[in-house]
């Protein structure tokens, strides 16, 4: 993600009139300061707005990641409950053919 770090300066808030100089008046010097404190009111939303944005965007991404995760462990359940089937499967399968074994082991020596 691109972090914008691109901020205005209170030269920019300033009146055309003064191009990047010292105040010299009362005036010039409260055109400077409401200047600087709209820059800096300014400067302080863009970054809360980020930030705001920022936290929107990491919420989406841990709704994402539990996502995934829940369906990761599903998955894996699933994959544990078959192979449990599985070996009581061949569990059974082997009983079964040790028993038909048995079975005609004892016809034969009948």
């Amino acid at each position: 993600m691109k972090v914008d770090t691109k901020f205005g300066s209170i030269w920019d808030e300033l009146p055309h009139k003064s191009e990047k100089k010292i105040p010299e008046t009362q005036s010039e010097a409260m055109d400077f300061y409401q200047a600087a404190q709209s820059s800096i009111t300014d400067s302080t939303m863009k970054t809360w707005d980020a930030h705001n944005d920022m936290m929107a965007k990491s919420a989406e991404l841990r709704k994402i990641s539990a996502r995934k995760k829940a369906v990761e462990r599903q998955a894996q359940q699933r994959r544990e409950e078959s192979l449990e089937l599985m070996k009581e499967a061949a569990e059974e399968k082997i009983k079964r053919s040790e028993e038909i074994e048995s079975i005609s082991l004892k016809r034969k020596e009948s």
